[in-house]
């Protein structure tokens, strides 16, 4: 495909932190990484079910065996979405623990509990409402204690982005926050991942895969973020099938763990779309996790957007494997469309809002409209939405 010209704005930033390595194993080298950047007593954050399928332990260890690192503690009271209440006791142990450092594993609730626990050690506060109500904490942000992270689903992009999301139990709302400081390194390590059950697998591959197609369809999209996004797309289509059938497939594995961590870099610089808004409400008010969210939406949004964006959807729909050949751009947009459906279908990804027992009630529904309407991400999508839009895009996932 000749790759057509794409416009954008003449003035974009890109921010990136933090670094990233790779190698199934990798975890063996935490004792150096760390004590490099001043951390000895660590506080490990994750969560019940990986203590208990082992993969917490096989870091655990890593650091146990190393000369330089002390492990003080481990927290593992995190749950599904990074909840205020479990964040301010996440900082409790830490200071109770004496540490001077963390270690991260775990998937994106547990990493972003894990970073809005280390903004409040760098602030010295006990509470992270008031921070969250701000949502952005760039202003005189100073560098936090180190903290070194394994993402151990492929999906979330949470261990490079700035951004993190937390639940407000209170009023069911889901509060995007951001901070300039992340994690110090993200270590990839597919060893971690292959534990992950399949259904797990594919949603959190479709939220990659979310993340690099309304990275690259945003409305503050630019170059740098199409490369990215365009290779994770590329990746999650070969690798993504793989991994689910064959769970020990280090190579599959791996390849979406660095597809993963490409999409978090597209979108953590351009933001997101009306998946996400919608996504988010649905987690917010329901509690349904959010890359099975994000892949219940993400072919309905796409074909509302497809119109809209056209040359960005030939690009998409080429990376998917897509022979574009010669082929209109919105007909190669409806293209890419079919192909989300089929490897949603491929790898076993069938859910509807009905079997998520989402009450189709009219009440209920204009609820979500409202959460999604008034969601940060909204704006960033490539077509404008009214609360009529909105709506019409849930009806069509019952």
């Amino acid at each position: 495909m000749k790759y057509p010209d794409i416009a954008f704005e003449p003035f974009f930033s890109w921010y990136n932190r933090p670094r990233i390595m790779y190698s199934p194993g990798v975890r063996a080298e935490i004792g150096f990484e760390m004590s490099q950047l001043g951390g000895s007593k660590v506080v490990m954050y994750t969560d019940k079910g990986l203590v208990n399928a082992g993969v917490a332990d096989m870091v655990a260890e890593a650091i146990r065996s190393s000369e330089e690192l002390e492990l003080v503690g481990i927290f593992d009271d995190i749950v599904q979405d990074a909840r205020i209440d479990i964040i301010n006791k996440g900082a409790e142990f830490y200071r109770k623990s004496g540490a001077d450092c963390m270690v991260v594993v775990g998937g994106g609730s547990v990493m972003d509990t894990a970073k809005a626990v280390n903004i409040m050690i760098g602030r010295k506060v006990d509470d992270f409402q008031p921070l969250a109500d701000q949502a952005a904490l760039w202003e005189g942000a100073k560098p936090l204690p180190p903290h070194i992270v394994f993402p151990t689903t492929a999906g979330t992009g949470s261990e490079i982005t700035n951004a993190l999301v937390v639940l407000d139990t209170e009023s069911g709302v889901k509060l995007g926050v951001s901070h300039p400081f992340n994690a110090d390194i993200a270590m990839l390590d597919p060893e971690l991942t292959v534990a992950l059950p399949a259904k797990i697998t594919a949603f959190t591959g479709m939220d990659a895969l979310t993340h690099a197609v309304e990275g690259i369809t945003s409305t503050a999209a630019e170059p740098i973020a199409d490369g990215l996004g365009l290779h994770a797309i590329r990746l999650i289509f070969k690798y993504l099938p793989l991994a689910v059938k064959e769970p020990d497939n280090i190579e599959a594995r791996g390849n979406m763990l660095i597809a993963s961590s490409m999409a978090g870099l597209c979108f953590g610089n351009t933001m997101t779309g009306a998946v996400h808004s919608t996504a988010h409400a649905l987690g917010g008010k329901y509690g349904v996790p959010h890359g099975l969210g994000n892949g219940i939406m993400l072919p309905i949004v796409m074909e509302f957007n497809v119109e809209e964006a056209p040359l960005k959807f030939l690009m998409i729909a080429d990376a998917m494997g897509i022979d574009v050949a010669g082929m209109d751009p919105v007909d190669a947009g409806m293209a890419a469309v079919k192909a989300v459906k089929d490897l949603k279908k491929e790898v076993g990804l069938t859910d509807t809002l009905t079997d998520l027992k989402i009450p189709k009630d009219p009440d209920e529904l204009q609820a979500l409209v409202e959460l999604a309407a008034g969601d940060s991400q909204i704006s960033y999508n490539p077509r404008y939405l009214e609360e009529e839009d909105i709506r019409n895009l849930y009806l069509k996932a019952f």
